[in-house]
């Protein structure tokens, strides 16, 4: 049998994460299988790098929580995240001064989620993203690195486990916290080192590419590669020459974050598609534009978690999902078959 890795990967997107969640909770029901059963390794940015935690925190011998469980977190809480006082809302100038949202409900609902679980502890390997502010450089939260695999240890001093290993609560924290939505999250390793960051959307907000390199590295055994990528829905909405030519900072700030994650995205899925047989590279996305005359799409705001935007995107992600029906039976098909063991992929041992 073919020696081969699988790999899910989960773009950012904020509340529009309900859409991989419902692609995730399909696979799930076609395969009867969880997902952190199914890839050797997940990997995601912002939003997807909380489903990636949600679906690796172990309960017992099974996972924590299904797909369908994350999609009813995000439709029934989304409006706590996304929930901004009148005083927030004067003091910060409708967030062009200051960030557009308190942190405190997004922190407890992580709290109340994931408890004290600490990366080390998933069921399957996660990669999530984020961007180092003080450092200055791309960190990634890697669940083989906390449980002591793959460490420097030409480093002076050399690496240990415990540099990185952190609560999955502070991982989703810094995740998601997208500039001038969240403040970034200051969090500690379990070492007590401090970390200052933001969203890893403003680098890879697809993560595939990333998870690809990781996967070579950490499984030299491996023959082959499947990587599945989900997609929060393709932004449609123009930015017009004439309103931007006359742009100045104010005006770019608030666009130039989705211009940057949305050419991101793109960029890798062509670059993966460039680099990958169809029968080895899955893209799951779905556009945001209208269902019809006189019948207005969601909108593509990363925080506009209204009850009828979430029926909106869930519509979205059903009609998908129905259209691709068949190509979700092809990768369903592939994941029913037996996972290559790590020890097969010569996946490192603890240092």
């Amino acid at each position: 049998m073919t020696k081969t890795v699988r790999i899910l990967s989960l773009d950012g997107g904020g509340i529009r994460g309900v859409i991989p969640a419902l692609v995730l909770a399909e696979i799930e029901r076609r395969t009867g299988r969880p997902i952190s059963d199914l890839f050797h390794l997940v990997a995601g940015t912002s939003t997807g790098g909380i489903l990636a935690a949600g679906l690796a925190l172990p309960r017992g011998a099974a996972p924590a929580f299904t797909a369908a469980d994350l999609y009813a977190l995000y439709r029934d809480r989304g409006r706590e995240i996304f929930q901004r006082s009148l005083w927030k809302g004067f003091t910060s100038l409708g967030g062009l001064t200051d960030e557009k949202y308190a942190h405190a409900n997004l922190e407890n609902i992580l709290r109340e989620t994931l408890g004290n679980a600490l990366l080390s502890s998933v069921r399957s390997d996660i990669m999530v993203t984020a961007y180092d502010l003080e450092r200055r450089e791309p960190h990634f939260f890697k669940s083989w690195k906390a449980q002591g695999r793959e460490l420097e240890q030409d480093r002076t001093p050399p690496e240990r486990a415990k540099d990185r290993d952190f609560f999955l609560r502070d991982i989703c924290r810094a995740t998601s916290a997208a500039p001038t939505y969240f403040e970034p999250a200051l969090i500690r390793s379990s070492n007590r080192e401090r970390y200052a960051l933001v969203d890893g959307g403003v680098f890879a907000n697809n993560p595939s590419m990333c998870a690809y390199v990781a996967g070579r590295r950490i499984y030299p055994g491996a023959e082959r590669f499947v990587v599945v990528s989900l997609g929060t829905g393709e932004l449609e909405r123009p930015i017009p020459y004439a309103d931007a030519r006359n742009w100045g900072l104010l005006g770019w700030i608030r666009p130039i974050l989705s211009v940057i994650m949305d050419g991101v995205e793109d960029t890798v899925h062509y670059q993966l598609k460039q680099l990958f047989d169809r029968n080895d590279y899955f893209r799951f996305q779905t556009d945001l534009d209208r269902f019809g005359p006189g019948d207005d799409g969601p909108n593509d705001d990363f925080d506009d978690a209204s009850s009828a935007n979430i029926a909106k995107l869930t519509r979205k992600a059903e009609i998908m999902i129905a259209a691709k029906s068949s190509r979700l039976d092809q990768l369903c098909t592939l994941l029913g078959e037996p996972l290559t063991t790590r020890d097969d992929l010569g996946y490192p041992p603890p240092a």
